[in-house]
């Protein structure tokens, strides 16, 4: 018999569920109907309190921060909010000197490219970007990265999980090598947060960024970054504003003085509804678990290996499910034109050159409707 750990109410917070098979929450989660409610609150505030909305807006914003923190592990007061993780990237580089012998910023090959470009644009200021190279162009080499890292080194920026193939790193070798270096290790947990378990505390990781529309099912316009506590008041952007002021309404004239605080990392005027949009689904992550989330992830991903191990389809992702995060790639003949066709059909899922269709459960995902795609795909295959 089909089994699924998704309770109903969890489903029915999900209205594009009753009309859609959503297979595509590693790039854009499904919106909860907690999500509009937010954004009519948002709106009815603004109408009734004009400016002094304010008062109601940033406290939430911090709570928001804090809430989302809880989901991997970090101290209350530790995670910023920001607009996406190009920002927050830029920042940290603005935060570091660069005129010493220790100005190589590492990062592997398979890093996502507007992380890339960041670092290479501040080339311009000192820095030198160190690529460490792929051998499959799929997965990264613990031993090469951990050798990469000298004391030359002062950034280390890693993907915690592949975006072109789901491919996991290990974080703990590169924590323990980062720290016999002094280098400092920024781990972009854009792939994994909301499906893969981890602990920023447990880890002793210094720095994490991430954004909400992916498996935490918030929408574009929730970026966040954790900075270990004991660091905080280490580092002082130079991208920055008027928000990460310590009194931000006192409207002093530069140079700033930044906050103590998870604001420091604050630019300008916050995007209130990008971050208040997001806290319904970090509320479902919470309440289902990750851990949970997890396990019904693995078995339904064990699943979807299943049916393409016996219709000879190809699998680009790891197979070995302690080496991947959530999704899997299917790959064949056709399987781009496929993709268009899945979509139409709302079945959603997306395509990507060398890695073909990729296919994400999440935790409101049943095993009919992995069995609904298999049967689209077997149809649409042989047109």
């Amino acid at each position: 018999m089909p089994q699924t750990t998704t309770a109903p109410r969890f489903r029915e917070r999900f209205p594009t569920l009753s009309n859609s098979t959503y297979l595509v929450s590693h790039s854009m989660g499904a919106p909860p109907l907690g999500a509009r409610d937010a954004l009519v609150a948002y709106w009815e505030a603004w109408a009734k309190e004009g400016p002094e909305a304010w008062n109601e807006w940033l406290p939430a914003l911090q709570d928001l921060a804090d809430n989302l923190g809880t989901i991997f592990g970090a101290a209350p007061g530790s995670v910023s909010l920001a607009p996406n993780v190009s920002i927050l990237q830029a920042a940290i580089a603005s935060s570091m000197d660069w005129n010493g012998a220790r100005n190589e910023v590492v990062f592997e090959d398979l890093q996502f490219p507007s992380v890339t470009y960041v670092w290479k644009a501040w080339e311009r200021f000192g820095a030198k970007v160190v690529r460490v190279p792929s051998d499959d162009g799929r997965t990264m080499s613990t031993e090469r990265l951990v050798a990469a890292i000298t004391e030359k080194t002062a950034v280390v920026v890693l993907s915690h999980a592949a975006y072109v193939s789901g491919a996991l790193i290990d974080v703990s070798a590169i924590v323990a090598r980062c720290h016999e270096t002094g280098a400092l290790f920024v781990l972009d947990v854009y792939q994994t947060t909301g499906t893969y378990p981890y602990d920023v505390t447990a880890l002793d990781l210094d720095m994490a960024v991430g954004g909400s529309h992916k498996w935490l099912c918030g929408g574009p316009g929730c970026g966040f970054i954790y900075v270990k506590p004991a660091l905080r008041a280490k580092f002082e952007p130079a991208i920055t504003g008027w928000m990460a002021h310590e009194s931000p309404f006192a409207f002093e004239p530069a140079p700033i003085r930044l906050t103590w605080n998870q604001h420091r990392w604050n630019t300008g005027t916050p995007t209130v509804p990008g971050y208040l949009v997001a806290r319904a689904g970090h509320d479902a992550i919470r309440e289902v678990g990750v851990t949970n989330i997890r396990a019904h992830n693995l078995r339904l991903t064990a699943a979807i290996l299943g049916h393409a191990s016996e219709r000879g389809i190809a699998t680009p992702t790891p197979l070995d499910p302690a080496q991947r995060t959530g999704w899997i790639g299917l790959a064949f003949q056709g399987d781009d034109r496929v993709a268009d066709q899945l979509i139409e059909r709302r079945i959603f899922v997306d395509y990507r050159p060398g890695c073909g269709i990729r296919v994400s459960p999440h935790f409101y995902t049943s095993d009919e409707e992995i069995e609904a795609f298999f049967e689209a795909i077997d149809e649409l295959r042989t047109r």
